[in-house]
């Protein structure tokens, strides 16, 4: 291996400016080679302890030594072989290596350490790209392609076990001397990720030109969870908490979902907060969770949607309107003060089955969007109050959740590939990765 000075000396023109990269590359290969050397000499002195006889590890049977085996493990830092004890159960009817277990890597090649970063890598970039990444950072070859998307998977089905089984865990144990926000958010959405054809069979599009009348996405239906302790002094806009939102993703139906939405309101202890407050669009579904799973809350339809359902109404009347800007103007300082029978009355006014009988079915849907949800569009009250009236969190969610990794240029899933990757991504983005990986991450 050349010298620092060697490098700095050799005079190359091939290393013009990138001397410093060299330098680093061959301290880096030595410092792995020597991390990998220690690493392999503790491995392989834990197993030369190999008594004759070990607990079972799944019901504590004694088992007796049948041999030292010999097994290849892959780190962050490299290869390494191990010799340990290998065990037989006779009433268990398996076998079974001790030292598997207490490194971690029972059932797998792969090192916790590698595992993550693999698990990392792979749920935030196509897998090829991922393992060169590894490979450019480590200066190591760890990982095939087909190996780290094989342990995202691995990796995201435990993070999709964890958070199941938070389901039914007991909640916090409420707390009287703790201080707790004034308000909370439930804020709620869906996106549809690209599917392969398999996936969708059954399923009608919404456009019925594109994938023969077949759908070519399902939806993942995504939670976001915040707190506000207060409003910005100079502009009176509510801020959310710092570091205070955590997320939830599922393919499930809103049934499903809607049971996630409670467990996850519950593990943040949100039912001890004063007031809770559901967002979201005009989507049935959010509205029938809002009203099932937390009756007590205040509902609101995110602004900038309901804006958008102005501008379509806008665009639906055009044809008998003689200033189009200045209609939709007035909408908005109806909708503004929360008068959603306003908005329906100055539609009325044009007298649509006299002036334009077709334009009276596509008015009056967009009419009932504003009154049939005219409780969730006080916005003056809202305001007044310091509350949240965008549900920009979640579609931020919607987008770093999913879109960003999940609808490339080319991508097309199976729900059983993409599910442990939002699984992954969810808590990476909720803070909580350490319920999967329990060391932490250095």
């Amino acid at each position: 291996m050349a010298t620092a000075a060697d490098l700095l000396g050799s005079g190359d023109d091939q290393l013009e400016g990138g001397v410093l990269e060299a330098i680093e590359r061959a301290a880096q290969a030595s410092a792995a080679q020597i991390g990998l050397a220690a690493l392999a000499g503790v491995v392989d002195w834990a197993g030369t302890a190999t008594p004759a006889h070990a607990s079972c590890p799944d019901a504590g049977h004694d088992a007796r030594l049948v041999a030292r085996r010999t097994k290849t493990v892959r780190t962050l830092l490299g290869s390494i072989q191990t010799t340990r004890g290998y065990y037989h159960c006779a009433t268990c009817r398996q076998g079974f290596a001790p030292l598997d277990q207490r490194l971690g890597v029972a059932g797998t090649s792969l090192s916790a350490g590698l595992a993550r970063a693999c698990a990392l890598a792979g749920a935030e970039m196509p897998y090829d790209t991922s393992r060169r990444f590894i490979a450019t950072v480590t200066g190591l070859d760890l990982a095939s392609t087909s190996t780290l998307a094989r342990t995202t998977r691995t990796q995201g089905e435990r993070a999709r076990d964890l958070i199941t089984a938070e389901r039914t865990a007991p909640g916090p144990v409420p707390g009287t001397d703790i201080k707790r926000p004034d308000l909370c958010y439930i804020v709620m959405d869906g996106t549809g990720a690209p599917m392969l054809p398999s996936q969708c069979q059954g399923r009608p599009g919404k456009d019925p030109a594109k994938h023969q009348g077949r759908a070519g996405t399902r939806e993942v239906k995504i939670g976001c969870f915040f707190t506000q302790s207060g409003c910005d002094p100079d502009s009176g806009e509510a801020i959310q908490d710092p570091g205070s939102a955590s997320y939830i993703s599922t393919f499930e139906p809103a049934a499903i979902f809607a049971v996630h939405a409670k467990a996850e309101y519950h593990r943040r202890a949100f039912d001890q907060i004063r007031q809770p407050i559901v967002l979201g669009d005009g989507a049935k579904w959010i509205w029938t969770i809002a009203d099932e799973q937390f009756p007590h809350a205040t509902q609101i339809v995110d602004y900038y949607h309901a804006r958008e359902h102005l501008a379509d109404l806008t665009k639906t009347l055009a044809p008998v309107l003689a200033d189009p800007a200045a209609f939709e103007q007035a909408l908005l300082d109806h909708l503004d003060l929360g008068d959603t029978p306003a908005i329906a009355a100055t539609v009325d006014a044009l007298d649509l089955p006299q002036t334009a009988p077709d334009l009276v079915k596509p008015a009056a849907t967009e009419v009932g969007y504003f009154t049939g949800h005219h409780h969730r569009m006080q916005y003056a009250d809202f305001r007044a109050n310091g509350y949240y009236i965008g549900s920009g969190p979640v579609e931020s969610a919607c987008n770093t959740i999913v879109k960003q990794r999940a609808k490339r240029a080319g991508m097309h899933w199976t729900i059983q590939g993409l599910d442990p990757v939002l699984a992954l991504r969810t808590l990476h983005q909720s803070g909580r990765d350490h319920i999967l990986w329990t060391t932490p991450h250095t």
